[in-house]
């Protein structure tokens, strides 16, 4: 499958296909050529090549999740949300465009993956993409809530809102290919889930406990803004005792193949 340089020219192309306002596609540019690890493209591949699918079709899919994920971190930084200026290392979206134009760039990311996932012609596809969308916005949802409330949730909603808000996608990217096989993605989905809470997990330690130059956004940010995290609730060396048991049950329902491979290295 490709490589990543090459995910990262496609998406380029779809959207200057698209003959927008100069301003909108530089935002929306901007945060899609942010510096990362583009695992949600990696884990569509991978799941493509375990079930046969044509590579064309995996790659614009495979676009199309990373960029469903960029529109969220664009709204994700607002001002309204979680209010932080840097996403990895850099000015967020809304500091350097202005908070309406990141606005629009967000929803503009949202459409044009939904429009590209259309690419894969296979209703079932096109259906869980649309559904993860709606996981994704109910789970930053329940988060925005729930750091609202006087009162901190308890592990299992925690655990609800860490699914959709972080696990919807890579869910989605996980039973990519069984879903164009027309097999049974359950397994699969699960898998993606339990992928997402675990980075969840990761993520709200490493809010706690790292620099700036280590995770490129400013550090702490949780406790500012009252967020509701497992590691606030069980501590820092529980939480990472939750992430580590994650690892076998991940890879116990997705077979021997490309995918697990990919996740076991991701993993470590």
């Amino acid at each position: 499958m490709k490589a990543t340089k090459e995910i990262d020219l496609m998406m380029e192309q779809i959207v200057k296909s698209f003959n927008l306002s100069p301003q909108l596609e530089e935002a929306a540019l901007y945060t899609l050529k942010l510096p990362g690890k583009r695992l949600r493209p990696k884990l569509v591949l991978a799941s493509a090549q375990d079930f046969d699918v044509d590579e064309e079709i995996a790659m614009k899919v495979a676009c199309a999740t990373e960029m469903m994920h960029a529109g969220s971190l664009i709204h994700d930084d607002l001002p309204a949300i979680d209010n932080d200026s840097y996403r990895r290392g850099m000015p967020s979206n809304h500091v350097k465009f202005g908070e309406d134009v990141a606005i629009m760039a967000g929803d503009l990311l949202f459409s044009i993956a939904g429009y590209t996932c259309t690419e894969s012609k296979n209703n079932n596809v096109i259906k869980a993409f649309t559904r993860t969308l709606i996981e994704l916005v109910n789970g930053e949802t329940m988060d925005i809530l729930m750091a609202k409330s006087k009162e901190m949730p308890s592990k299992e909603e925690i655990l609800k809102m860490y699914r959709g808000k972080t696990g919807s996608l890579f869910a989605f990217a996980f039973s990519f290919g069984s879903l164009m096989a027309s097999q049974d993605a359950t397994p699969y989905a699960e898998a993606g889930y339990s992928f997402g809470i675990y980075f969840q997990i990761l993520d709200d330690i490493m809010d706690l406990t790292a620099t700036f130059e280590q995770i490129g956004k400013t550090p702490r940010k949780d406790i500012e803004e009252n967020k509701a995290t497992l590691v606030r609730i069980i501590g820092v060396e529980e939480s990472k005792k939750f992430a580590d048991n994650l690892h076998g049950e991940i890879l116990s329902k997705i077979g021997n193949g490309h995918l697990y491979k990919t996740v076991k290295e991701i993993l470590g």
